[in-house]
């Protein structure tokens, strides 16, 4: 009896430790213990990349030596980017509930697992947005210049060390207040500011450098309420940063707010207005740089206010108005040309996109406009969808997406916003609010140059009067 007694004091007492383990198991673990991080479970939007961060992770005896990332459940439609990173995105997710593991070592060999759940919910019409709860960076407008002539609405352009402005929708010097032939050229070399003109006074002129050589092609003149039509141009000034000369082409019709884009020897201009009636053109013209040679195209569908970008041996023309310029019937269409085959093929953006501008970074490719910024892969095709913090309509005239500090900057065109403007950094893939000190200036043209931002002219409104600035910024923050 006394040894069955022992035998079972001895049982009891085993057990102990264990029943303490279990307990620390629905507690909290022993300090001691590696334990696997997948972060809060989360919940997205179609064709918005899931972001895991198993960064928590923690071993505080010992150190976390590797990470891996996997699928424990969910539809079978996924790509994680990297499976070995503490932080990483999965793209390419379909409608559902997905299950994401994370495996963790240490140094001292020890292995631990969480998983975090990522449910995506339909994404079928653009969300509204209003995320004005971003962090706010205060940006500094710092005086760099002053054009030779007041106006709003320019073209501009950056080559070597030269930065050009352009024309403008309103000027002291056109018919009642419209249109400009005026050129301002900053060489950055010497630090100098010279002038020169036109071959005739427009504005929605595109503007675009390559192969030593500034393009101002097409645009418009508006008829000043004098009974006068509005004039579409085929006019292309061409300016070579070598020699300082002028030259004049012309586009197979004439029409404004047209779209160009560079690719190897090849200059593309796009779509655009081509009459009074504000009706919209399928034709592309193309300029061969190695022969001085021009040829057309034709797009998939007609429309103006395209967003034209190349990125891995292809040309990009997406988005745009496909009815009239001016009444908002927007296009999801993208046409692609490749360089390689010299041939075109079709997709679609993730949403119709009417007014929009586009940036290619590498492989990637940002198309900005409404409350959406698509970014796309251009190699692998992965596609995701984030909001800007308000709605956003850029200035048609020119481009106002640029990038400065590894961030993507991102103007309003003119509205109460127009002291605003989107940031969004690359490294990190977060967003910011950026604020300009000044009064709202609307229609200002802004331009890159290296890793410089030049924001110039613009207007002011003030009941019925229009002030129109000649000052030209250098922005900082």
């Amino acid at each position: 009896m006394k040894s069955l007694l022992k035998a079972s004091m001895a049982l009891l007492l085993a057990a102990l430790p264990f029943a303490s383990c279990d307990d620390d198991d629905e507690g909290t673990v022993p300090e001691t213990m590696l334990k696997a991080d997948a972060g809060p479970d989360q919940t997205i939007n179609l064709f918005s990349p899931a972001r895991l961060d198993g960064s928590n992770s923690t071993s505080p005896d010992s150190r976390v030596t590797s990470y891996e990332w996997a699928k424990a459940y969910g539809p079978d439609d996924f790509r994680i980017q990297y499976e070995d990173s503490a932080k990483t995105e999965v793209y390419n997710l379909v409608v559902g509930i997905y299950g994401f593991a994370l495996t963790v070592r240490d140094a001292a060999g020890r292995v631990s697992s969480d998983t975090v759940q990522v449910t995506v919910n339909q994404g079928d019409v653009e969300p509204l947005c209003d995320q004005t709860d971003r962090p706010v960076v205060n940006a500094r407008l710092v005086p760099f210049g002053t054009l030779s002539e007041a106006r709003s609405g320019m073209a501009a352009a950056a080559a070597g060390t030269k930065v050009l402005f352009a024309g403008a929708a309103f000027s002291g010097a056109g018919i009642n207040g419209y249109g400009s032939s005026r050129v301002d050229i900053y060489d950055a070399a010497t630090g100098t500011w010279s002038t020169a003109r036109l071959s005739v006074a427009r504005s929605a002129i595109a503007a675009i450098a390559a192969g030593g050589k500034v393009f101002f092609a097409g645009g418009r003149l508006h008829g000043g309420g004098t009974g006068t039509p509005d004039l579409n141009f085929s006019t292309v000034d061409i300016y070579d940063t070598a020699t300082g000369t002028w030259s004049v082409a012309s586009l197979s019709e004439p029409r404004a707010f047209v779209s160009a884009a560079v690719l190897g020897n090849k200059v593309f201009f796009a779509g655009g207005e081509r009459g009074a009636n504000y009706s919209v053109s399928d034709r592309v013209d193309i300029y061969d740089l190695s022969t001085g040679q021009w040829s057309t195209a034709t797009l998939s569908e007609p429309r103006g206010l395209i967003a034209a970008v190349s990125a891995g041996g292809k040309v990009y023309f997406a988005g745009g108005q496909k009815e009239s310029l001016w009444d908002s019937v927007p296009s999801d269409r993208i046409d692609v040309y490749n360089g390689a085959s010299d041939s075109w093929s079709t997709d679609s953006l993730t949403y119709p996109m009417g007014s929009l501008n586009g940036l290619a970074l590498a492989d990637e490719v940002y198309w900005l406009g409404g409350c959406t910024m698509e970014r796309r892969n251009v190699r692998t095709g992965e596609t995701s969808v984030e909001q800007l913090f308000k709605p956003a309509t850029p200035n048609p005239m020119n481009n106002q997406a640029v990038v400065k500090d590894n961030k993507i900057l991102f103007f309003r065109g003119a509205g109460d916003d127009a002291h605003m403007f989107d940031i969004y950094d690359l490294a990190t893939r977060t967003w910011s609010i950026g604020v300009l000190p000044q009064d709202v200036i609307n229609y200002k043209t802004i331009v890159s140059a290296g890793n410089e931002v030049y924001l110039a002219g613009g207007a002011t409104y003030g009941g019925n009067l229009i002030s129109l600035s000649n000052q030209v910024w250098r922005l900082e923050f």
